[in-house]
């Protein structure tokens, strides 16, 4: 007599109890979701640069969009080594996010003996947005083309002056990748930044200069300088006097596009990093969102954590082997 009426008993337990788990088991997924209060974006280089101004726009969307306060910081310095350490050494919650340039952070472990974090404790969470690199010189220059430069610099060992962002800088790895190609000699300057090569290239202190687009619109739009070649595969709508490298007939991997990309502590739970990844790629299908990056030369490119992963594993087999090849090092 006791069976037919216990065991209905023990199934609604069982059934409750199983109901009580899959509720659990959801309030963890959502609790692993957008972080809880402020989240801070690390961005490695000083304000007004490129990844500074993508930050800002993504903060302003990500901040309406999951209804939290979302904070740019600059923490320029040491090629990212600065910024890139703050949010390595940050607490694994979510809270502190960085977006750089993602070569940056592959290569430096190669150009540097010793870094103030792991590198193993950073994981990307998308890639936001890349922009593609230009070759330019001033208008007056005694070369016109891509073909007139070459014949420049081989026509002088040292006589063609190059301004890069910096020793390891995507531009400076470019610049090697094309001397090698040639054979030629062309000498590398290195500023602390691109704004400030740009500028020394319109002062007359450089022959030319490789940089981001978006950094020389307005001088080429001007007249004031001229674009040799573009490392895409068509040519810009922003800048479509400018031949790609295919055009000029050189390989068109010799300029490296640069990659901005979101990257978080690697101990962070998957499913935070997972829905901070849906967030961005839900804020980049916002029209006016990238609208404003394209009158930048920024082209929206939302990824996945494994094909970071997957992208950062071929950048670092490639690059590693020409920093060591060029003997690059930074002090």
């Amino acid at each position: 007599m006791v069976w037919p009426f216990t065991f209905p008993r023990l199934g609604r337990i069982l059934l409750w109890t199983s109901i009580g788990a899959l509720a659990l088991a959801a309030n963890g997924s959502r609790a692993q979701g957008w972080p809880t209060g402020p989240v801070s974006i690390v961005v490695p280089s000083s304000p007004g640069s490129g990844p500074d101004v993508l930050a800002r726009s993504l903060g302003e969307r990500l901040a309406a969009t999951t209804q939290s306060t979302v904070i740019v910081e600059n923490k320029p310095g040491a090629n990212g080594v600065i910024g890139t350490a703050a949010v390595a050494n940050a607490p694994p919650n979510g809270s502190a996010l960085l977006l750089y340039d993602r070569l940056t952070l592959t290569v430096n472990p190669a150009l540097l003996a010793k870094l103030p974090y792991n590198p193993k404790d950073l994981v990307g969470v998308t890639d936001v947005a890349s922009v593609d690199l230009v070759f330019v010189c001033r208008a007056n220059a005694p070369y016109k083309t891509w073909d007139e430069m070459l014949a420049f610099a081989r026509g002088k060992a040292g006589a063609l002056t190059v301004g890069t962002a910096g020793i390891g800088s995507v531009h400076h790895l470019s610049l090697e990748l094309i001397k090698r190609h040639y054979g030629i000699s062309m000498v590398d300057v290195p500023y602390r930044g691109i704004a400030p090569a740009v500028a020394g290239l319109l002062s007359g202190e450089l022959g030319c200069v490789i940089t981001g687009q978006e950094t020389v619109l307005e001088h080429i739009r001007s007249g004031r300088l001229r674009a040799l070649a573009i490392g895409a595969a068509q040519r810009s709508p922003l800048l479509p006097d400018a031949p790609t490298l295919r055009e000029v007939g050189a390989p068109d991997d010799l300029l490296i596009p640069t990659h901005f990309t979101l990257f978080v502590h690697a101990a962070t739970p998957r499913g935070m990093v997972e829905r901070m990844q849906e967030k961005v790629a839900e804020a980049l299908r916002n029209r006016a969102l990238t609208d404003r990056f394209a009158e930048r030369g920024l082209i929206v490119a939302p990824s996945s954590p494994d094909q970071v992963a997957q992208a950062m594993a071929r950048e670092q087999e490639r690059f590693t082997k020409l920093i060591r090849d060029a003997g690059i090092k930074m002090e």
